[in-house]
């Protein structure tokens, strides 16, 4: 029995990692990568861009796709391919290989979510789900610290392919030893919808969950502006070196696992998903003021609101991803999965390319923090406390 509380989590998390990882990887490494490959800030932007949207536009089929083939195959595949796509980028040399890496890593990129999300309906009681849900959550952020902890010190000692060619390996491996690790599922098929529509059917989702897709939208543009371009501007605005570029992303990763364990436990037990998103929503707010002040006020402020963005940018993927696994039956769990990862994938890629063409235009990154802040009001505006959590639970009978 510990073995399984301790397999499911492990692969939970380590799944998040390794299919979000390349658009970390891409902006640690965004100096060196200009520098051997001559790619513009606007290239770099998107190049993530293509990775966010493959992502968003697979992750609804992936979604359903893996309600199929079942969630523990799904996550087999996600591992792989993300392994793979590590690969493709360590071997890139101009934009258009660069370029097809991040269209394969874009796959995992949409479909990681879908698939753990259904592995934690299908494995995971409902009064650990909160928890569990926060823990995968947290994988994204361990990717987060991993990128700006190793890589830069990597790429120093290895070179930026060799410090990717590593993670390639590792990802493989992780794919390999979940098929050998993980039990198949012992669960019984999923049970219809109430209205008699199939699981792999056209039964209609809650409307929360689509609203949770444009929340995720407007916070994914937000998202997408800071997280592909912060340790950039750091370094050649701010005057900060790579390293310490890298040491923040990375604090702001480490911070941010607590940050999503604490949100899914908090959303499971004290607070409704909707007012909780929201409030988190707020403190991203304060993170892009935080960031519009910075040339201000001076560098050191960036790292006591790193807390922010942990907390703020950080953890309501977590609230989020509970929200979608208990607001519809186990057997759509992959498929209501992919449509909120198509709003946030969405905004990903919208978000990431024009804040890079902003930059390489007027030469300054203050537009894009005061856009980032705009989205984030907008986001904790949209998604209103009016959804209790009775509401919810009775959009999930039905």
């Amino acid at each position: 029995m510990l073995g399984r509380r301790v397999v499911l989590p492990s692969v939970l998390l380590f799944t998040m990692t390794a299919s979000s990882f390349q658009v970390f990887a891409i902006a640690v490494l965004a100096v060196p990568i200009i520098d051997d490959l001559g790619i513009s800030r606007t290239g770099i932007g998107l190049v993530g861009s293509l990775n966010t949207l493959v992502g968003a536009l697979a992750a609804p089929a992936l979604g359903r796709f893996t309600d199929r083939i079942g969630a523990r195959r799904a996550v087999i595949v996600v591992l792989t391919i993300s392994g793979v796509g590590m690969a493709l980028m360590a071997l890139s040399v101009n934009w258009i290989l660069l370029g097809a890496s991040a269209v394969v890593s874009g796959l995992p990129q949409g479909w990681g979510n879908p698939a753990t999300n259904a592995l934690i309906a299908e494995r995971t009681p409902a009064d650990a789900q909160g928890t569990v849900t926060g823990i995968k959550q947290s994988g994204v952020q361990v990717g987060i610290f991993l990128s700006g902890f190793t890589l830069p010190g990597l790429a120093l000692a290895l070179g930026w392919r060799g410090a990717l060619w590593g993670y390639a390996a590792l990802f493989t491996a992780g794919a390999v030893l979940v098929a050998l690790r993980l039990e198949r599922s012992t669960a019984a098929p999923p049970a219809d919808w109430p209205d008699g529509a199939t699981a792999a059917g056209t039964a209609r989702l809650p409307a929360f969950v689509w609203i949770l897709s444009l929340y995720a939208f407007c916070y994914g543009t937000a998202g997408g502006a800071i997280g592909r371009f912060f340790p950039l501007w750091a370094n050649e605005v701010v005057g900060l070196s790579t390293v310490v570029a890298g040491a923040l992303v990375a604090l702001g990763g480490l911070l941010g696992i607590p940050a999503r364990i604490v949100a899914g436990r908090l959303a499971q037990d004290r607070l409704a998903p909707a007012p909780l998103l929201s409030s988190l929503a707020a403190i991203g707010a304060a993170y892009c003021v935080a960031l519009a002040v910075t040339t201000t006020v001076g560098s050191w402020i960036l790292w006591p609101s790193t807390v922010l963005y942990s907390v703020g940018v950080g953890a309501w993927n977590a609230v989020a991803m509970l929200a979608v696994i208990t607001a519809v039956p186990r057997a759509a769990a992959g498929r209501a999965s992919g449509v909120v990862m198509l709003g946030f994938l969405g905004g990903l890629t919208v978000g990431s390319p024009i804040a890079g063409a902003v930059v390489d235009r007027w030469g300054t990154y203050q537009p894009v923090w005061i856009g980032a802040l705009a989205l984030s009001i907008a986001s904790a505006v949209l998604i209103t406390p009016r959804f209790s959590r009775t509401e919810h639970q009775v959009a999930a009978a039905g």
